[in-house]
This record gives C-alpha cells, sequence and structure tokens, in this order.
C-alpha cells in the first residue's frame, strides 16, 4: 500500500511537471521542426543517396525535385523536363525517342468540324 501511494505522488508530480512546461516543450519541437525543414530544403539541392535507376537503367540522381513535370504526348509518361526529347517543329515532348518515332510513323487522323 505504501508503494502504491509513493507511485501515485511520483505520477503526480511528473504530471505537473510536464503541464507547467508544456509551453516551452512546444517551442523547441518548433524550432527542431523549423531546422528539419531547412535540412531537408538544402538536400533537395544536393544530389540524393539513394541511387534509384529509371526503366532504362540510367540512375535518377540528377533530376532535382523540385523541377517541372512534363507529359508525354504519345504514352502519356509524366517526366522531368530536363529528360524529355522535343519536337522541334512543335510544343510537342516525349519521354524517349521511341514514342517519338511511333507518333511521327503514326497515321493522322482527320478532325471533323462541328458544323
Amino acid at each position: 500500500m505504501k508503494y502504491i501511494i509513493i507511485l501515485a505522488l511520483l505520477l503526480l508530480a511528473v504530471g505537473f511537471l510536464y503541464w507547467r512546461l508544456r509551453p516551452y516543450i512546444n517551442v523547441v519541437r518548433r524550432v527542431f521542426g523549423a531546422v528539419r525543414d531547412a535540412k531537408r530544403m538544402t538536400a533537395q539541392d544536393a544530389p540524393s543517396d539513394l541511387g534509384r535507376r529509371t526503366e532504362g537503367g540510367r540512375d535518377d540522381r540528377s533530376v532535382k525535385a523540385g523541377e517541372k513535370l512534363v507529359r508525354c504526348a504519345a504514352c502519356g509518361t509524366w517526366l522531368p523536363a530536363s529528360r524529355a526529347v522535343t519536337f522541334r517543329t512543335s510544343n510537342s515532348t516525349f519521354c524517349s525517342h521511341a514514342c517519338l518515332e511511333r507518333t511521327a510513323n503514326a497515321p493522322r487522323r482527320s478532325h471533323k468540324s462541328a458544323s
């Protein structure tokens, strides 16, 4: 019985301390969160150590996190703008030379007017 009373008093003291220090704990958590976000933002500029591979076997480290994505006109795949193959006569972008050739060799569709 004596141990239960001592344990209850200790729990009450720890609870009171936590209740009084809670605002300071929240400030410290926010500061550490800001530091973590700053590290994450600077890590986006540096190459990642993950070493992910793309379908073609190329290393994906050169792609930056904030880079604009474009859509392949042939297959609809989204890819970074730096890796896109562009067609000079139009604004179309393609994910590979195979998609570019497939689109160039495809028969043209005729568009019917609404009238």
